[in-house]
């Protein structure tokens, strides 16, 4: 058998994986950056990338008693499993 199908090129059409979810984490909670951003650093569109961090957004509790929200790959990636049963 030979697998000359294989390819590094973007999934377009496809599904978010796992690691691509901590990404989003990573570049959305620390370095801030926008849903555009990102999704010219992961080769997506944005509006994928803004479902994404709508599907996984938790809101925290600080110390003082105000809250911030910020986007989870573990709660985005249950939202995806559930959805996908």
């Amino acid at each position: 058998m030979c697998q000359d199908n294989n390819t590094t090129e973007s999934r377009k059409g496809k599904h978010l994986n796992h690691d691509e979810r901590k990404i989003i984490e990573h570049l959305y909670n620390i370095q801030d950056k926008s849903p555009a951003e990102i999704g010219e650093e992961l080769d997506r569109h944005r509006t994928t990338i803004s479902r994404e961090i709508k599907k996984g957004k938790v809101t925290l509790l600080n110390s003082d008693y105000s809250t911030r929200e910020e986007y989870e790959a573990d709660i985005g990636q249950e939202v995806y499993d559930n959805n996908a049963t």
